[in-house]
């Protein structure tokens, strides 16, 4: 009984540490009103995205972990806006997975029937431009790449009102 109770808390432990990855402070390198930094990632079959790509276009850049509660509970809204919005010429979604491989994510994307692309940060590079820890994130970005809003573990918002902020700047 007692390696079920260490075991269960050191699982919890493990879902817990996607909100703050360590006992540090949580420091953002990248904020509102900043300019995206220069990264490149790749998709689960090679295709590089680069953030010069993004010029142009308005972009929700999101940062998850399959394994993360916060996580679990944003994606959702997220892929709906990808539906909502994928037809759009000047809209462009991000999902960059922090420190997981193509076969975990396309596990959990099939598993949540998600249908938005994703994309790849294996060593958390791309990531540590952008904060120390914690996710997810979510930026919105305009056609200079410049992010106009960013949240932080939560959005406290509905998928309903996140397109209206980003039609805002469509």
């Amino acid at each position: 009984m007692k390696t079920i109770f260490v075991t269960l808390l050191a699982f919890t432990l493990l879902l817990l540490s996607c909100i703050k990855d360590e006992k540090e402070d949580v420091i953002n390198y990248i904020e509102e009103n900043d300019k995206l930094p220069e990264f490149t990632v790749k998709s689960a079959t090679g295709e590089e995205l680069h953030s010069e790509d993004l010029s142009g276009n308005t972009t929700l850049l999101v940062f998850f972990v399959t394994t993360c509660g916060d996580c679990k509970r944003e994606l959702p809204k997220i892929d709906s806006v990808w539906n909502e919005l994928k037809d759009q010429p000047t809209f462009r979604l991000v999902t960059i997975s922090r420190g997981e491989t193509a076969e975990v994510v396309n596990a959990f994307w099939k598993e949540q029937n998600f249908t938005m692309p994703f994309y790849l940060d294996p060593d958390k590079k791309v990531f540590s431009l952008f904060a120390n820890s914690t996710i997810p994130r979510v930026y919105l970005v305009n056609r200079e790449n410049i992010v106009t809003w960013m949240a932080v573990e939560q959005m406290d918002l509905s998928a309903k009102q996140l397109i209206g902020k980003i039609e805002q700047i469509m």
